[in-house]
Formats: C-alpha cells, structure tokens, sequence
C-alpha cells in the first residue's frame, strides 16, 4: 500500500475522509461554535448521543470523561441485545479547551497497537471545522470498517450538533 493518502467515495458516510497507510483523516463542517463541538467530546452525556456506528448503542453508564492531560476517556458501545461490548479506553495527552486535544489508546483487546486519536476544532464561517486525526502504531492498517464507523457516528454527531 502506497503511503500516499487515498480518498473515500462521495457518499456522506465517507464524505471528508482520507486514509494513508497507518492514519485516517476526518474533516467535517459543523453548524456549530468550537466550544459546542469540543463538549460534544468531554461531555458525556453528548458523547452517549453519538459515539459509536448507529447499529450499536453508547449508554450513559458506559461514558467517562476525565478531561485534562492524564485523564481517562472511555467510551463502552454495546450490541442492542447486550450480548457483547466494544470498550475504547485512552488517555489525554493534550487537551486545549476548546481548540483541540490528542489521547492515546494502549495496546489492548480491540487493537493489539497503540491508537492515537487528535482533533482540531477551527472557526469557518459561523460554524467549526473539526479535523480528527487517528493514528494506528502500526506499519499499515485497513479502514475500511472505521470509515464506517467514523461515518455513522458522525451522522449522529451532526444530528446533535447541526440542530
């Protein structure tokens, strides 16, 4: 695979993402000001509205958010029956209310690598431009499925946010 960033189709679910060998980037345009989407991250009562693809629900019990340079973020998506999780556990790095932040997830029983996730939140005429970086410590990994995922939760992102 060629290092050189490809870009998804036009369908709304991949619209604003590219992808090279081991990090997907993720811009999308919100009817929002920064300060709303960056609490759309740390709040987690917003975060159980949107987190996770829409065949999976994020239940308010299953959302922590420690927002400060060591803190926790976790997010446990669940299958509508219950019968299996999907826990993402990092921790901040970087954290610069509401310009942006950076928290990285440790090898662990989803990926077995090191995850990095980084956002930016920019002012663009009246609304925010939220540029998502995430970084797989990897030599190479296929998005596929987190372009879906990505997507899906960001259509419900937009529901929140856009409103």
């Amino acid at each position: 695979m060629s290092n050189e960033p490809t870009t998804t189709d036009s369908t709304r679910a991949g619209e604003g993402m590219e992808a090279s060998t081991n990090t997907l980037k993720i811009v999308r345009i919100f009817k929002a000001p920064r300060e709303l989407v960056f609490a759309a991250w740390t709040d987690p009562d917003q975060l159980a509205q949107w987190w996770g693809p829409k065949e999976l629900n994020t239940p308010r019990e299953k959302v922590a958010v420690d927002a400060r340079v060591g803190g926790t973020w976790t997010a446990t998506m669940v299958m509508p029956d219950g019968s299996m999780e999907f826990p993402t556990t990092a921790k901040f790095t970087r954290i610069d209310p509401p310009n942006g932040f950076e928290m990285r997830e440790e090898p662990g029983d989803v990926f077995p690598f090191a995850v990095t996730v980084s956002a930016t939140f920019e002012d663009v005429d009246g609304g925010t431009r939220m540029t998502v970086e995430q970084h797989f410590d990897v030599e190479s990994f296929d998005f596929s499925d987190s372009i879906l995922g990505w997507g899906s939760s960001l259509e419900k992102m937009h529901a929140l946010l856009d409103s």
